[in-house]
């Protein structure tokens, strides 16, 4: 018995070129091809399924504008985007969340643009998301050094996978996120290669990341870089955030520590340097949020409505 086979991608392609691109409806199409209507809409549909297509929508659609105008005008962003959960779980806030900024992003991102990339379950689930859109002439380099455990959303993962869905080079950060001993990590940051590469994350113009709170439950907890009492130690200095493996206080500023000596990555003075796209989702981030956008490690935000208007309200 011959095995039946479906469309060449070539047909499909054709398809949505019509469709898409040329303008033509559906009938058109039909004609043209010398197919039925209903074989036409089978083919848009597995342009979409085949990712043959991808859809790009317009940033300007996730915007709630009262709540976006005023995080704009209180912290000093040049955008926010407001996603409305009403009645969603924490899991399917922060789907919808990841979803307009990887929209976002495609706005975000210009060609000659070096994007570094943190990590962390928003982050991983954000790049899923992302179109097959390609950008002339864009880089992207992993502000964090590598993570052992594959079944996490580590840094690598995140930079490359962001990396193929917009055509970029990936530079990825040769070397462990922390070190056993501050004598390890000051030999590796010597090396040449991992020297060049930490040297060039200044040249970065653009990062994306979010933000975690400085609790025992960390993902840097989840990603052995923090221990509990590490944790501990931190906070009773002020911490109350984290970014890119990085603790801040309430207002932004660097809480410098024991960790801080055996990390590999981009520091604070180097995040800051960049133009951030911050992506948070979840009440449980509140005070990471804001702690990170009075410290200007954002200029254009994607957050969730609940969030957004417990920001203004405190």
């Amino acid at each position: 018995m011959q095995r039946e086979t479906g469309p060449s991608d070539r047909v499909i392609a054709e398809t949505a070129w019509l469709y898409y691109v040329k303008n033509m409806t559906q009938g058109e199409i039909a004609t043209r091809m010398g197919l039925s209507r209903p074989t036409v809409i089978s083919y848009i549909k597995q342009a979409k399924a085949r990712e043959i297509v991808c859809i790009r929508l317009s940033g300007e659609h996730f915007r709630l504008n009262a709540t976006a105008d005023a995080l704009t005008e209180r912290f000093g962003l040049e955008s926010a985007h407001v996603i409305p959960v009403d009645g969603l779980s924490e899991d399917g806030s922060l789907a919808e969340v990841c979803q307009a900024a990887a929209q976002v992003l495609l706005e975000f991102i210009q060609p000659g643009d070096q994007l570094g990339v943190s990590w962390g379950k928003t982050l991983s689930l954000l790049s899923d998301y992302v179109p097959y859109w390609p950008v002339e002439n864009l880089t992207v380099r992993q502000l964090i050094g590598s993570m052992a455990n594959p079944l996490l959303p580590t840094s690598e993962r995140c930079s490359v996978e962001i990396a193929n869905r917009i055509g970029a080079l990936c530079i990825n950060l040769n070397a462990p996120a922390i070190c056993s001993s501050v004598l390890l990590a000051d030999l590796l940051k010597a090396e040449p290669i991992i020297h060049d590469q930490l040297e060039k994350l200044s040249d970065c113009n653009k990062a994306i990341y979010t933000v975690s709170p400085a609790t025992p439950d960390s993902h840097v907890t989840h990603f052995q870089i923090a221990s509990v009492r590490d944790i501990e130690n931190y906070t009773k200095r002020g911490a109350t955030g984290i970014i890119a493996g990085r603790f801040i206080d309430a207002e932004g500023q660097p809480v410098l520590g024991e960790i801080d000596t055996r990390l590999i990555g981009a520091d604070h003075a180097t995040l800051r340097q960049m133009e951030g796209l911050l992506v948070v989702s979840g009440q449980h981030k509140l005070e990471a949020t804001r702690a990170a956008l009075r410290g200007g490690f954002a200029k254009k935000l994607v957050i969730d409505e609940d969030l957004a208007q417990s920001l203004l309200d405190s």
